[in-house]
């Protein structure tokens, strides 16, 4: 045996006493992840520049100084916003008007435009699920345009010869008058803050909060504290007759009727609060605070067209025969429950509005007795003619066409014969009531159908809504 020295047995004794181990290795750092910049686009299948990635706004505030006699606007739009991936960048939806500046958690951000897209870097990267804000300071002089989804009439801001101003958004057009994230998929609470000059008046979305007047302007305050999509978020401008009337449940019902408008005109809107108690039974409660009309002026978007838009708890009518009628009126509102409340997950489940508000129309106008509606049904189906598209996937260049109003309304009156009316019924509060607030897609209705009516209707859908023809109406 091999005789060691005595210093390396104290050597080796020194090392047993505090364990004789290797040092441990060092640690790999986690890298970092990189910073993105959000998509431009929010995953439209048929609008793939439609609306943004890379966040979810919580809230709007609208604060703009507005001039109806030049048609001018200035101001600021600020955002409430969650980010959903790490980003070192992000987009907004802005058309037309000029930028002056923009902050990030108040703090000064760069920016860049191309064409309808406003590309903003903060100072800092904003982490996942971090909430964050964006003040955008703007001013111009908004315009109306026409929309690959709907060329025949221009939509968004309406300016009138005599200074009246009207906000007609659907289907993108929301763009054109403040910075957002412009797409259904995408709601939040609104806060608008309008300034204009005296006698002037504004009517807007949700609930009118207060106003502050001075010598020479009023301060308009209005509140939606339910979440709402942008197309549907509108101001109106006039010098307007405001008449107010209760409807069901202590609901507020108020009507803006320009100065002049004649009262034997302002009568149908009288029946209101009855529409509303008939639509109580059939879709479940009424989802907003208040309702009411504005009544645009004759002298601009309706001297193009006679329509009218739900925008959400006060529609925009026209007022002419057709934009003011009785079928329109109660279909707008429908459209409170379907469109509004229940908004679309993408644009091409256009029908799931259309067709629901249009068989409210149907519902409205037969009272649901069986024979008159069985009626009104057979005289529609005559007036449907078959399509190159079916009624779930309508054309990307013209979404508003009969597949998605008549055709629409068609398949859910065949529903009801496949499932009876009181499975039917059932089925349309179930599915306001699941997606009440939020969005829903064709599938979802879908599910919700074989759900509650506990039936396979696979093939039934597949007939009605993703064939290019139709089916012959149903043995009622």
């Amino acid at each position: 045996m091999k005789k060691y020295g005595s210093s390396f047995v104290l050597l080796c004794l020194l090392a047993i006493s505090v364990g004789c181990t290797a040092p441990a290795p060092t640690a790999t750092p986690t890298p970092m992840p990189t910073p993105v910049a959000g998509s431009s686009g929010i995953g439209d299948p048929y609008y793939p520049d439609w609306g943004n990635g890379g966040y979810d706004v919580q809230s709007y505030l609208i604060a703009l100084e507005i001039d109806p006699a030049t048609n001018t606007l200035k101001g600021s739009t600020t955002i409430q916003a969650n980010a959903t991936e790490y980003l070192s960048s992000f987009n907004l939806d802005l058309r037309g008007l000029t930028v002056d500046a923009v902050a990030v958690n108040n703090a000064e951000a760069q920016f860049s435009r191309k064409e309808n897209e406003l590309s903003i870097t903060p100072a800092s990267p904003l982490e996942v699920n971090d909430s964050f804000s964006v003040a955008v300071e703007y001013h111009g002089s908004p315009e109306l345009f026409k929309s690959q989804a709907f060329p025949i009439y221009p939509m968004g801001w309406s300016h009138a010869d005599n200074g009246a101003i009207n906000m007609i958004g659907e289907p993108e057009a929301a763009s054109s008058w403040f910075p957002n994230n412009n797409h259904p998929r995408d709601k939040a609470t609104y806060r608008f803050e309008i300034t204009v000059p005296n006698p002037w008046i504004v009517a807007a979305t949700g609930t009118l909060k207060d106003t502050i007047s001075n010598e020479d302007n009023t301060l308009f305050i209005w509140e939606m504290d339910k979440p709402m999509a942008t197309y549907v978020a509108s101001i109106s401008i006039d010098q307007y007759e405001i008449v107010t009337q209760s409807g069901p449940n202590g609901l507020t019902i108020r009507n803006y009727f320009p100065i002049g408008f004649p009262a034997e005109r302002r009568t149908i809107y009288n029946r209101l609060a009855e529409m509303i108690d008939f639509f109580d039974d059939f879709f479940g409660p009424y989802p907003f605070e208040e309702y009411g009309v504005v009544i645009a002026s004759k002298d601009g978007w309706c001297a193009i067209t006679d329509m009218a838009l739900e925008t959400q708890s006060m529609s925009v009518h026209c007022p002419g025969g057709y934009g003011s009628s009785e079928s329109v009126i109660e279909h707008e509102l429908a459209h409170q429950w379907f469109g509004d409340s229940v908004s679309l997950e993408n644009w091409k489940d256009v029908w799931l509005k259309e067709g629901f508000a249009t068989y409210a129309d149907w519902l409205w106008a037969s009272k649901n007795d069986p024979v008159v509606l069985a009626r009104i049904v057979k005289n529609r189906d005559t007036m449907f003619f078959d399509s190159d598209f079916p009624v779930a996937e309508p054309s990307p260049d013209n979404l508003y066409t009969d597949d998605s109003y008549i055709g629409g309304a068609l398949v859910l009156n065949a529903l009801r014969v496949e499932v009876g009316d009181d499975v039917f019924f059932k089925i349309l509060q179930t599915y306001m009531e699941k997606y009440r607030y939020g969005n829903a897609g064709t599938d979802d209705f879908i599910t919700v159908s074989e759900e509650v009516s506990g039936q396979d209707l696979e093939s039934f859908f597949k007939q009605w809504i993703f064939s290019k023809r139709i089916p012959d109406l149903p043995a009622q």
